[in-house]
């Protein structure tokens, strides 16, 4: 699964949409089913149904709305760890890097063409070693892209999925909302919308427990970042830079 800035932004606007949705329902739902049952040739018992049924309706949904306030606060989250997944491997840090260890290879230095002697040698013995070094800090901005990228990925499949599931749960408010009118129909589909509304734990859990295990999954390359960080191969003299100078 690729991460498309696009389609990310338009789940993040359905969301925001849907949000705005079934706040409204639990506003109108409430007074419309008690209007609807309060009249003399309704059943006590279909009143008392109804009104369960939508009690249960309202408290499912409440919840699914408390829960998408929260999550909707870090919706820009994976496009932000994206974006810079994309900074560090592209010219800004991983180009440069990676260009530095090319052009100070032994074999790509252009003055010991021209140089010859005691010190072209001593230029050259103290420009090489700037190749490791810039291809380990290269290596190194590589591993956290695709840390990054791995984690902005995850956040997306995580929105998408709220998203999907927000998807079928308008559709079944919407029905019960529509047969407020009819009274008798409210118990049904008042059910059917419950048993939506009450996957939300499920669904968002589920979502939630995916993105964990992909997070916790990505430790392995922070343990690598860690290693690779307390190499001295490429960074003589107790760790620092390679001196270019002899």
């Amino acid at each position: 699964m690729a991460f498309n800035p696009e389609q990310f932004q338009a789940i993040i606007d359905k969301l925001n949409a849907g949000l705005e949705t079934i706040s409204k329902f639990v506003t109108e739902i409430g007074p419309k089913v008690e209007s609807a049952v309060n009249h003399w040739y309704i059943p006590d018992a279909v009143a008392q149904a109804c009104v369960w049924v939508v009690d249960k309706i309202i408290k499912a949904v409440n919840w699914v709305i408390a829960k998408l306030v929260d999550i909707m606060m870090g919706s820009y989250a994976p496009a932000i760890v994206f974006y810079n997944s994309v900074t560090w491997q592209g010219e800004e840090i991983r180009g440069k890097a990676s260009g530095v260890a090319s052009s100070t290879q032994k074999f790509n230095l252009t003055a010991p063409k021209y140089w010859e002697g005691e010190g072209a040698t001593a230029y050259t013995n103290a420009v090489f070693p700037q190749s490791a070094a810039s291809a380990q800090v290269a290596s190194s901005a590589g591993t956290v892209a695709d840390c990054l990228a791995a984690c902005g990925i995850a956040g997306f499949a995580f929105y998408a999925a709220v998203g999907i599931f927000l998807a079928q749960l308008i559709p079944a408010l919407a029905a019960s909302a529509a047969v407020v009118p009819t009274v008798v129909g409210i118990p049904a589909a008042g059910t059917v919308a419950a048993g939506e509304a009450a996957l939300g734990p499920a669904v968002i859990g589920g979502a939630a427990v995916a993105v964990l295990a992909i997070i916790t999954a990505e430790s392995k390359t922070f343990s690598e970042l860690t290693g690779e960080s307390t190499d001295k191969s490429a960074f003589p003299n107790g760790g620092h830079w390679p001196v270019g100078t002899v």
